[in-house]
């Protein structure tokens, strides 16, 4: 794209009015001097529920589940077979399970989400290899920029983040944080207000991060942001 590349490479939590999708099918992502081909340009939205501040070390782990025998879809079962048979003593017992594993998987993806913004806060490569899942399945959309797929393609676009000349720690705020899972796979939807050191305007990216679990753990498989005025 000729008009993207007569524009000077800003860090994309810069305020600024995103691409339109229609004006090509191909964006260059830009960090500091360098870039990275993409391919596809989306958006996304949020809705309004609560504000979370994310500071370094924050939910470090995520929640036991050893104390849950029975997985989501087994208890949705068995409840709904208490309330065919009329055991409502049984179904109030499940139901309380079920509220308990629901609460403790949104928890568990919440500290992951909490995992990743850290990461990319601190500009801290090897805390954002270990957030993310492993595999051709991963992908990642940068505001301005296309769908970049795999693993090693992810975090190469990473790498690019954490080496721009950018003064870390960043400032990030979530805001309108919803969070979303069924069985082993969750979503975090939100509002990231992203700052540096020494500027006084905030970037604002609607973003969506999807995570799986994998072998009990939480990791992230798909991160899409992109730029939002309001």
């Amino acid at each position: 794209m000729a008009a993207a590349a007569a524009t000077p490479a800003r860090a994309w939590w810069r305020t600024a009015a995103p691409a339109s999708a229609s004006t090509a099918a191909v964006s260059c992502f830009r960090v500091g001097a360098k870039s990275l081909t993409g391919l596809q340009m989306t958006s996304t939205r949020t809705n309004k529920v609560r504000t979370v501040h994310v500071k370094s070390g924050e939910a470090e782990g995520s929640p036991s589940t050893e104390s849950i025998t029975r997985d989501e879809e087994t208890l949705q079962r068995d409840l709904q077979t208490a309330i065919q048979e009329e055991d409502y003593a049984q179904a109030a017992k499940l139901r309380d399970e079920l509220r308990v594993l629901q609460e403790d998987s949104r928890s568990a993806v919440l500290a992951a989400n909490a995992r990743f913004y850290n990461a990319f806060k601190n500009g801290d490569l090897v805390a954002m290899h270990s957030t993310w899942a492993k595999g051709d399945h991963v992908y990642v959309v940068h505001p301005s920029a296309g769908r970049i797929s795999g693993y090693d393609m992810v975090m190469q676009s990473w790498e690019m983040v954490c080496d721009a000349d950018y003064e870390f720690p960043l400032q990030i705020d979530l805001q309108d944080v919803e969070v979303h899972v069924r069985g082993d796979l969750g979503y975090v939807t939100c509002l990231e207000l992203v700052k540096t050191k020494g500027s006084s305007s905030w970037g604002r990216q609607v973003a969506t991060n999807v995570f799986e679990k994998v072998d009990g753990k939480w990791f992230i498989c798909i991160h899409h942001a992109s730029h939002f005025d309001e």
